[in-house]
């Protein structure tokens, strides 16, 4: 056996190991000349021998008859079990899917890397197949199922999403001007001034408009999820006032598409679409579009992930990615402080005269 690693003890006693072509070293943390020994002889059997040490680590892991003759399917229905609506429903179409049919009777024990790739691989796979399939793959860690990581993070091939798109207001501007239906052309109003979900501004009541503090108010819900989420308020200006003018004065301000599922909403502003020739938005596209407005008129960062109710900088980073910010010249900038600092002196003369 060749040896790929050398021994030599420090001065402080403690044993180190050196590799003998890159030189690079690393601590066996012992003084102990027989575990630095054992150590030594482990580090160069795990190079010449790795599939034999791979076999004896699995051997050792997956004693147990259970550990031995679980599949990808009961991982999947621990987390079947933990998802709550809609997350379920998206996890269960996944797993219903061609690629994964593939997977779901490998057992844990016997799957290699080349498993995943067919997966990932098949003509169906998406994004979403490589989402998904990372997120079932680290909970099998998780849950000390898998002995060692199946395929390491670097070699998982990468995400190929196509970014939503906002939806431009001569875009929004022309579904305005060709909608018939009165109630619809309204909702996709509010919905360009609001930046609100599709399923949060259908649900709008009479009772969401604060005539005293003059300012629009809800409670944001998730798509299928019953529970109410943090709220959200906008101050009425003068397009939601004059929108505001036009909806019923009493109970829903949308009626007929409160009672609509969110992919009926969908698929009518879909066809819509599709008359006109729009391409890659959707009724979501609104709030890319109001966050990237956001940013464009220079609204303060906080103020706009609150109003949409986002948590994460990198989540409102990635809905206002493509607004178009226009620099002042320069000048416009000096000319601002010079005004300041003559306020300034002029305010501290005052003060110096009382």
């Amino acid at each position: 056996m060749n040896d790929h690693y050398r021994l030599y003890r420090r001065s402080n006693g403690i044993y180190y190991l050196e590799h003998a072509q890159t030189r690079r070293q690393q601590s066996l943390r012992t003084k102990s000349p027989d575990q630095a020994n054992t150590l030594l002889l482990a580090h160069n059997q795990a190079i010449e021998q790795p599939a034999l040490n791979m076999a004896l680590a699995k051997a050792y892991f997956f004693g147990r008859a259970q550990l031995i003759t679980r599949t990808w399917n009961d991982v999947f229905e621990e987390m079947t079990a933990r998802y709550q609506e809609p997350t379920r429903t998206r996890f269960q179409k996944f797993w219903r899917s061609r690629p994964i049919l593939l997977l779901k009777d490998v057992r844990l024990a016997e799957t290699e890397s080349a498993h995943f790739l067919v997966v990932l691989n098949h003509a169906l796979a998406g994004a979403s197949t490589n989402k998904w399939l990372r997120i079932v793959h680290n909970r099998a860690l998780d849950l000390n199922w898998l002995p060692v990581p199946v395929m390491a993070r670097k070699a998982w091939p990468p995400f190929r999403t196509k970014r939503a798109q906002a939806i431009a207001r001569k875009q929004h501007e022309k579904l305005i001007e060709t909608e018939q239906d009165p109630e619809f052309r309204h909702y996709l109003e509010m919905l360009w001034e609001t930046g609100g979900s599709q399923t949060d501004i259908a649900g709008l009541h009479r009772n969401n408009v604060d005539e005293e503090r003059h300012c629009l108010t809800y409670n944001r819900k998730k798509m299928g999820d019953q529970k109410e989420q943090e709220g959200a308020a906008i101050t009425i200006g003068n397009n939601l006032e004059q929108l505001l003018a036009k909806l019923p004065k009493e109970r829903l301000l949308f009626p007929k598409l409160a009672q609509q599922n969110e992919k009926v909403r969908a698929s009518r502003f879909r066809k819509c679409c599709d008359r006109l020739g729009f391409t890659n938005i959707s009724l979501h596209s609104y709030r890319y579009a109001w966050a990237e407005r956001a940013k464009t008129a220079g609204m303060p960062l906080r103020e706009a992930m609150a109003h949409l109710g986002h948590g994460s900088k990198a989540v409102h980073h990635a809905y206002s990615a493509n607004a178009e910010i226009i620099t002042f010249p320069l000048e416009y900038y000096e000319e601002v402080k010079r005004r300041k600092d003559e306020e300034l002196r002029k305010q501290m003369s005052e003060s110096n005269l009382r």
